[in-house]
């Protein structure tokens, strides 16, 4: 009875451990990433890193961050807790991967640093009611954990206010997380536009085509095709919990080709039935953009075909462990830059730009057949569904931690909003911009000529 007693103990013992450990391969996989690109592509230090976002998300498994050991290195930054260790690298033009080979001497660590001795930036203020707005966005809750780091207000292409939060300012990228499906949806438009990739496209043939072995697409759907990825209808048997063990934790920090994940899971039900957000749909839809391209590295591409036409100021997207961007969620870029996405999705709404039609963008921004709130990889104001002080055609993109670019199209206005926000329902976007609209499109006084 005694070894019985032992053996039960040792097996719990051990499965504890084996969970123990599950867990802590996310949380260094989450925050060495995080670290690396915090301090090498944000230019943050490591303190605030660690204080607003790593260790707060930690603490969402009871205990994990009492373990945390941290380190930045020159090019690198690790992260271990218990028997877990991970590492993500930089790389010019790259930024971090996780579980990649540090780069030797990269060329671009880039010299300056942010001003830290402002705790806040206003630049050209409108007027005191959408400052009072901004302050609202500003203002921090009597527990914490608002953490607003950037507001900026653009109405016909012109900066109309503008804050940050120290350390953070003008010049300072962030990753907007999710609002990187909405910039993927808009390099898919191009290709699409073009004849290089198709909505209608089946995603098993093409990926057969691509050279996938059989074995990694048995399991899908031959009625799958890229429309139903960019609108989150695939079908796909993908959680997005964020827990450890879940299928989205495993694909951004297991240390594999991302978009090999959601099709190893199969389909839960048949493609096209219902909306299920997923991660893992996107980065399917990246890797079949990142083939369209031929061959040519995806960062000249979007370079010249985007970046360099809407004057961005050195954004960076990364890429996964193969090389293939990470379209679900590592886009970085300043504040100003993202408005400028923004002003882009505007001006392709009303047919002002060269390259991204009208007719995707309101396709994009239009209902889907699954879910009258999203659209093509972009959120939708449907029935005044989250900003009831808006226009109802106003659309936006948004990520993890409050991260917000928002477009109301008949108001030439976009809205930015980034932060480190642990629960979104903090951030409280509605009423603020709700103000900030109405005085916006106040209509002009009357002269009146009193000499007549």
């Amino acid at each position: 009875m005694f070894r019985v007693l032992i053996c039960i103990v040792i097996f719990a013992a051990s499965a504890a451990l084996w969970l123990l450990h599950g867990a802590a391969k996310i949380g260094v996989g989450y925050s060495a990433k995080q670290l690396c690109s915090g301090v090498f592509v944000s230019h943050l230090p490591a303190d605030f890193l660690l204080e607003k976002d790593i260790i707060p998300r930690l603490k969402t498994v009871a205990g994990m961050d009492r373990f945390v050991k941290a380190e930045a290195g020159e090019t690198s930054a690790t992260v271990s807790i218990l028997t877990a260790t991970a590492t993500a690298s930089y790389r010019d033009r790259y930024g971090c991967t996780l579980h990649a080979e540090e780069a030797a001497n990269p060329e671009a660590l880039e010299q300056e640093r942010v001003e830290r001795s402002v705790a806040a930036e206003t630049v050209q203020s409108r007027n005191l009611v959408v400052e009072s707005a901004i302050d609202a966005l500003f203002e921090e809750l009597p527990g914490g954990g608002r953490n607003t780091l950037a507001v900026l207000i653009m109405q016909g292409g012109e900066i109309v206010s503008e804050r940050y939060a120290a350390p953070v300012g003008p010049r300072t990228r962030l990753q907007g997380w999710s609002m990187n499906k909405s910039l993927m949806a808009s390099l898919v438009g191009i290709q699409v536009e073009r004849g290089a990739i198709d909505l209608s496209m089946p995603v098993k043939e093409r990926l057969l085509a691509l050279g996938t072995p059989e074995a990694a697409v048995s399991k899908v759907d031959d009625a799958l095709t890229l429309e139903h990825l960019i609108t989150m209808a695939s079908g796909l048997d993908f959680d997005e919990r964020y827990l450890p063990g879940d299928d989205v934790t495993e694909m951004l920090y297991g240390g594999v080709p991302m978009w090999q994940v959601p099709l190893a899971q199969g389909h839960r039900v048949a493609p096209g039935q219902e909306f299920v957000y997923s991660s893992g749909d996107t980065n399917v839809v990246s890797y079949l953009w990142q083939a369209s391209l031929e061959g040519e590295a995806y960062a000249d591409w979007i370079d010249r075909e985007v970046n360099q036409r809407l004057g961005l100021d050195n954004p960076l997207l990364e890429p996964d462990i193969s090389g293939v961007q990470v379209g679900s969620s590592f886009a970085y870029l300043t504040a100003r830059d993202w408005a400028k996405y923004g002003q882009w999705w505007l001006d392709a709404w009303h047919g002002r730009d060269a390259v991204l039609s009208s007719g995707w963008q309101q396709l994009a921004a239009a209902p889907s057949a699954t879910a009258d709130f999203y659209g093509l990889s972009f959120w939708l104001n449907t029935h005044f569904r989250d900003y009831p002080g808006l226009p109802e055609n106003t659309f936006h993109a948004g990520g993890n931690s409050g991260q917000f670019v928002i477009v109301a199209p008949e108001a030439e206005l976009v809205i930015v909003r980034l932060g480190l926000t642990l629960d979104e329902s903090a951030v409280a976007l509605a009423e603020p911009l709700a103000d900030i609209y109405a005085e916006l499109t106040k209509p002009e006084p009357l002269a009146i000529n009193i000499n007549q």
